[in-house]
């Protein structure tokens, strides 16, 4: 895997972004998702205390204990249980519904319904404390409100509502109950994150589109640009020193991991003094950009730098040396054809002296080395050429 720091501008910028708004959409999923449960939970807590008001209206308070005791004997037990059904069915988020008298010994059924899973206790029944109600026993037996229980016991995973029901001289003789299941709760809230789910990952895709579209237009292209003009020759075009340093930097340090294998090719452009001292200064910047473009030509525009005034540099890597050799030749006799041609103008017959050297494993401490050695046979051809030169 590349360093981060080798990673294309457009991943530096959308990938932290990418991930800070994945993160953001998880906890928005997160929070979204307790609060709405917590929301469910609230109402279906009002749900249930209204279903109790309305039990509570039904059953005669004062007589509470003749239900216990006479159960469906008691006049009126029967029609008052029917009207319990009716009122459970008109609620159909309700699983249980059922009537307590609690005392020391567990809860005595006054009134509890039959369901499709569970048949319902009868009336004097005495059902045994659930774990999870064992710290409300104590205010149970004194007749006192309690918070809604969340229990996971014996009767599944439910959420109780307790309401006292108190008789005429204000003794709380038993409690109406309502159980809603919990499972329900969960299914409606996985419901509506499913649904905010879709729509985030709707606005995260539509949001890295434009943030594709705006980084390219707005900072990937500009720095590309002000990249290229940093490590560009504003003149020819071609890297520039910037770049070379960079490229010298890496080759130290494949020198210094003993992968390295390269060739420098060093150019030195001739008579540029003497085109600008003839005819003048932009005749003279022709004849660089013209050496430029045939140096260029020769190397590939990827693999030249201009390292001076008048000197540039081809940096060849591993198996691109092999047509080393081929390449300086086409350069030369390129140059020797445009010094012969007469039908140009003089700053367009480039002549310049080359020299060549390959990295040495164990010669060559650095980079700049091997620059030494290839400067060192560019001179060695300037002097030549000036020996055979005749002008």
């Amino acid at each position: 895997m590349k360093p981060i720091k080798d990673w294309p501008l457009r991943a530096k910028i959308l990938i932290p972004v990418t991930l800070g708004l994945i993160l953001l959409s998880i906890a928005f999923l997160g929070i979204s998702y307790y609060t709405f449960r917590q929301y469910t939970i609230d109402d279906c807590i009002d749900y249930a205390r209204g279903l109790n008001s309305l039990v509570s209206l039904e059953v005669d308070h004062d007589h509470i204990d003749d239900y216990i005791e006479q159960g469906r004997d008691y006049p009126g037990y029967t029609e008052i249980e029917t009207k319990l059904y009716h009122l459970r069915d008109a609620y159909p988020d309700a699983k249980f519904l059922y009537l307590y008298q609690i005392r020391e010994d567990g809860c005595h059924v006054v009134f509890d319904l039959d369901t499709p899973e569970l048949e319902g206790g009868v009336p004097g029944e005495v059902v045994p404390f659930d774990p999870s109600f064992e710290p409300y026993r104590d205010d149970l037996l004194a007749g006192r409100e309690v918070q809604p229980i969340i229990s996971d016991d014996s009767f599944g995973y439910l959420l109780t509502v307790y309401t006292p029901i108190y008789d005429s001289a204000g003794l709380c003789k038993c409690y109406a109950a309502v159980d809603i299941s919990m499972d329900d709760i969960g299914f409606y809230t996985m419901i509506v994150i499913r649904s905010l789910f879709s729509m985030t990952l709707a606005i995260l895709l539509v949001f890295f589109i434009l943030s594709i579209f705006f980084t390219d237009r707005r900072i990937v292209k500009p720095m590309k640009h002000m990249e290229n003009k940093a490590y560009h020759d504003t003149l020819t075009g071609l890297l520039n020193r910037t770049a070379l340093s960079d490229t010298y930097l890496t080759l130290n340090s494949e020198i210094a991991e003993n992968t390295a294998n390269f060739t420098i090719v060093m150019i030195d452009i001739n008579y540029l003094k003497k085109v600008n001292d003839t005819y003048g200064h932009d005749k003279g910047n022709e004849y660089l950009i013209n050496s430029a473009n045939l140096v260029s030509e020769c190397f590939g525009k990827e693999n030249v730098y201009r390292a001076g005034g008048d000197e540039f540099v081809v940096v060849r890597r591993k198996k691109e040396q092999a047509s080393l050799p081929a390449e300086i030749q086409a350069f030369r006799e390129k140059m020797e054809s445009l010094g012969k041609d007469d039908s140009i103008s003089p700053w367009q017959k480039v002549s310049a002296a080359v020299g060549s050297a390959q990295y040495e494993e164990g010669r060559d401490e650095s980079a700049q080395g091997v620059l030494k050695r290839a400067d060192a046979m560019m001179y060695e051809n300037k002097l030549a050429m000036k020996a055979a030169r005749t002008d």
